[in-house]
């Protein structure tokens, strides 16, 4: 997840090392600078115009941070972990007291689309930083008693994109712990009115930043949709044709284009399984309409820019599928 924007002087980031220019410093002048909040500034925050005319010091740069969320804000957020590895590998969302949505990617095989042992999973809810030593105690983890991909998974095109874990037991619903509502189809005109083209959601996660460093705590961004047909569009005017191919109507697009001249910020590596949520005033409830899926071009988080957008699944394509399964399962 990467947030970026950092006001600094013109000289910084562009490998300008002369002050006397223009006759805009003389010799002796003082610069000092600064990052916007949630940044971090690398190397000296003074520089000095010496009487070679040259700044001292390096080229000074801001680093994104990200906005750590408030401990308990999202607590739907579920933290899946590879338990061999020990590893982090996705969020979900917790559904049920017994069931976490997610991506079908995060739970299969390696260059398949079958789903992996339920035995190689253990789910956290409650949590908020990544090293389990500063777990407190309304922190809880379950073991996986059944691990569903939906039929229709492509492992090419991310088509079908989406998942359920069932937990061995139930959680205990807390301050900490709760559960997100999904779409109805009572009111499925809210969830369709949720992902209009503008409309912004949440996306919580402990995915990398700006720097390709994964998060020590959860992040939240908040980030506008993008119609599908704007972003077939934009992204092939950026990227070509090709970049469309895992974009549908059960995904939608959210990110900021190349316009934006606020604060940009955008799903990343590390991001996958996450929901993205909205608040629907008319029913005044928090909704899942969205899974972190993936993102329209690929590479490190720091090399991506305005108008690369993430790939969402389609949480309301999926209504049926995922009442089912459940219903199932009883």
């Amino acid at each position: 997840m990467m947030i970026v924007d950092a006001t600094l002087p013109e000289e910084v980031g562009k490998n300008n090392t002369e002050c006397i220019k223009h006759d805009r410093y003389e010799t002796g002048t003082v610069v000092e600078y600064e990052c916007n909040q949630y940044y971090i500034l690398k190397e000296s925050r003074r520089r000095i115009c010496k009487t070679n005319g040259q700044w001292s010091g390096r080229n000074q740069f801001c680093e994104p941070g990200g906005k750590p969320s408030g401990i308990g804000k999202w607590p739907w957020q579920a933290a899946i972990y590879d338990i061999k590895n020990e590893l982090l590998i996705c969020g979900g969302a917790l559904i049920r007291e017994d069931w976490v949505l997610t991506a079908a990617h995060c739970l299969a095989v390696d260059g398949a689309t079958r789903p992996r042992l339920k035995e190689d999973f253990l789910v956290y809810l409650g949590k908020h930083y990544r090293n389990d030593s500063f777990d407190d105690e309304f922190v809880e983890n379950r073991k996986v008693s059944r691990v569903i991909l939906h039929s229709g998974f492509n492992r090419y095109n991310y088509d079908s994109d989406i998942a359920l874990l069932k937990l061995s037991h139930p959680v205990e619903l807390t301050e900490r712990v709760q559960l997100i509502c999904l779409p109805t189809y009572q009111f499925l005109h809210f969830s369709e009115a949720n992902l209009d083209n503008g409309n912004r959601g949440w996306v919580a996660s402990w995915g990398a930043n700006g720097s390709d460093i994964l998060s020590d705590v959860l992040t939240e961004i908040e980030i506008p949709v993008l119609s599908n047909a704007n972003c077939h569009r934009e992204t092939i005017k950026r990227m070509g044709k090709g970049a469309t191919q895992r974009l549908n109507s059960q995904s939608f697009c959210a990110g900021h284009d190349e316009e934006a001249s606020e604060d940009f910020q955008m799903v990343c590596p590390g991001d996958s399984g996450n929901p993205m949520v909205f608040y629907t005033q008319a029913l005044r409830q928090w909704q899942i309409e969205g899974i972190v899926s993936d993102t329209l071009s690929k590479g490190l988080c720091s090399r991506k820019r305005l108008g690369e957008y993430g790939i969402f699944t389609r949480v309301n394509r999926f209504l049926d599928w995922i009442l089912r399964k459940i219903d199932d399962a009883r």
